[in-house]
This record gives C-alpha cells, sequence and structure tokens, in this order.
C-alpha cells in the first residue's frame, strides 16, 4: 500500500500534496479519523473500495495524525483502541491502495470546510468521498457531506454510510472503550470484528512472577493505547521469540498487593507452556475473556493460589473459544 503525507502550510494558505498521490484516473476516498477500524469503519472503507473498482479509480483512505483532540487541547492523554501503524494495516487488508495522511495542526483546524474541498480534495482529483453519518469536517466542523459535493461543484460524488448495528446497539468507539471499560472485552471484540490487542515491547521488571513460579513478560506498551478495566484477562500471545500463539494470562493494574498505592498501570503476561528469554522483543496480546478484577490479597500464598485458579480458568476457556473457532 501505498503512503503519502499531506501538511498544509500556513504560511503558503495551501496543502503540500505529493505529485505522486494524484492518480490518473481518479481516487475513491474514505474519509476518517478510524479510531479501531471497528466495524462501522470497515463499512466505510469497504464502500469506497467497491466504488473504486467499479469506476476504475484507485482505492484510498484519508486520515489524520495526530487525533485532533490532542492537538485542539480537548484531551491531553488522548488513548486509543488502534495506533496509527495498526490501521494502516488494516486499511490494507479491507483493499485500500494508498492512504493519505494529512497533519492534524492548530493552523490546519483553522481551514474552512470549503477550502479542504477545494485546495485539497479537488486537486487530488477525487471523484468518490464516502464517509460515516456522522462525518463533520472544517473549522469549526461545520462541513458535511451536502457542503462537501456544493463546494466541490458536484465534481465529487459523496456517499453516506449508515450507522451499523450490532445485537440492536450502534456500532462505535466510544461504545467499544466503555465495554472495555467494564471488562467486557468479548463484546467489544465483536463491535471491532477482531480482539481487542496491545503490542508492546518486554523490559525488565522485579521478576516478582518468578518467585511466585508464575513468571511474567512486563509489558511496556508501543502507544498511548486505551487501557481496559484492571483485571486479570485469558489472553493469545504472538510475536518475536514465539514460534506459534500461546495462551496466557495478563492481569493489567496497580498490582495492589505488592506495589504501594499510586503509579502507572502494568500489564504483566504470563504464557503457558513457555520456556525462553523475551526481553527486548516485541509481543502482540489478544484479550479473550476477562476473569476477574483486580484485588487486593492479605498474603503472598493467597495471590499464589488466586492466580493457580486464574491459569486453570483461563486455559479452560482459551480452550472452549479453539473448539468453537474450529
Amino acid at each position: 500500500m501505498e503512503r503519502y503525507e499531506i501538511a498544509y502550510s500556513q504560511a503558503e494558505e495551501s496543502f503540500v500534496i505529493p505529485a505522486e498521490a494524484v492518480k490518473t484516473g481518479g481516487i475513491s476516498l474514505a474519509i476518517g479519523f478510524f479510531d479501531g477500524v471497528h466495524l462501522g469503519h470497515a463499512e466505510v472503507v469497504r464502500r469506497a473500495v467497491e466504488q473504486a473498482r467499479e469506476r476504475g479509480q484507485t482505492p484510498a483512505v484519508l486520515t489524520f495524525d495526530p487525533h485532533p483532540r490532542v492537538v485542539l487541547g480537548k484531551d491531553q492523554y488522548h488513548t486509543v483502541l488502534t495506533p496509527f501503524p495498526g490501521k494502516l494495516e488494516l486499511f490494507e487488508t479491507l483493499g485500500v491502495e494508498m492512504a493519505l495522511v494529512l497533519t492534524f495542526t492548530p493552523d490546519f483546524s483553522q481551514v474552512s470546510a470549503e477550502r479542504f474541498v477545494r485546495d485539497l480534495l479537488v486537486p487530488l482529483g477525487v471523484g468518490t468521498a464516502v464517509v460515516g453519518f456522522d462525518f463533520r469536517f472544517g473549522h469549526r466542523g461545520l462541513g458535511d457531506a451536502g457542503l462537501m459535493s456544493r463546494a466541490s461543484g458536484s465534481a465529487i460524488d459523496v456517499q453516506v454510510v449508515e450507522p451499523v448495528y450490532l445485537s440492536g446497539a450502534k456500532v462505535s468507539s466510544t461504545r467499544i472503550r466503555e465495554l472495555l471499560d467494564a471488562g467486557r472485552c468479548e463484546e467489544a471484540s465483536q463491535l471491532l470484528g477482531r480482539p481487542f490487542e496491545v503490542q508492546g515491547t518486554v523490559v525488565h521488571g522485579r521478576a516478582l512472577g518468578r518467585q511466585l513460579g508464575f513468571p511474567t513478560a512486563n509489558l511496556e506498551l508501543a502507544s498511548p493505547y486505551f487501557i481496559p478495566r484492571y483485571g486479570v484477562y485469558a489472553v493469545t500471545v504472538t510475536g518475536e521469540g514465539i514460534a506459534a500463539p500461546l495462551g496466557g494470562v495478563i492481569n493489567v493494574g496497580l498490582r495492589p498487593t505488592v506495589d504501594k498505592p499510586g503509579g502507572e498501570p502494568k500489564l504483566e503476561v504470563h504464557l503457558f507452556d513457555f520456556s525462553g528469554d523475551l526481553y527486548g522483543k516485541r509481543l502482540t496480546v489478544r484479550f479473550q475473556s476477562f476473569l476477574r478484577p483486580e484485588m487486593k490479597f492479605d498474603s503472598l500464598d493467597a495471590l499464589i493460589a488466586q492466580i493457580g485458579r486464574d491459569a486453570d480458568e483461563a486455559r479452560k476457556t482459551l480452550s472452549v473459544s479453539d473448539s468453537r473457532i474450529s
């Protein structure tokens, strides 16, 4: 998949567009931030890909980095369901051939919706634009699908994808966050269309898990992921140093039994049937099932006993999941 960076120059009051991004035959463009690339987002991208094939256009996505809320000071510590590299990988699996990445800056936030269409979309050669039902753009979010069509002089066929519902609930990034915050990772995974996952590098810790008889890999996250409810989960793990996907348990939280109050949440993974050195290796952890909330135990012996029960329950849970898949 081709990737091109687009920037807005306040000094020149124009967009800097790589010449290679302007395609002969035009572009069918899905536009959005697409945090999570959930089922609703996937429908927007698929529609753009389908239209591209029907019309002989290049299937493309226009997305933004960093998140507008961070740039505008509305959310200093914004977290994501799917980090930027992961989004690009998912776009490619959906059939996208070109990703246009627009750097979101305070200057760009002042660009009117009309200028966004006239000075960016039209010069790009966008023939089809596909957006979600709630998509807004331009300064103060005043632009919508109708304005996009009018500002282009009807040169752009703007298509709006209606919301996707699953089990009676609208699929949205907000809903997925709410489910993860409640520990309902199976339901969140259904809305995502895949298990919720995090990626990170294994770093040295206090080796307490090894002392307790359950060696753990301490994960330093690669991106500012949204952290699900503190507790213990059954997970599957892939990555460097692991020949095939492995089951395990992860503890997400503050480790109240062994650590002082406060501090940042830790993610510690215990892998089943594995021995080896994972320090410095990059792992992907997929959350399959919530087992229990994090709790403080009266003694290390009580903690060890509970970890053993967690591992047994996780093995059973993952075994059932595997049998359903097969």
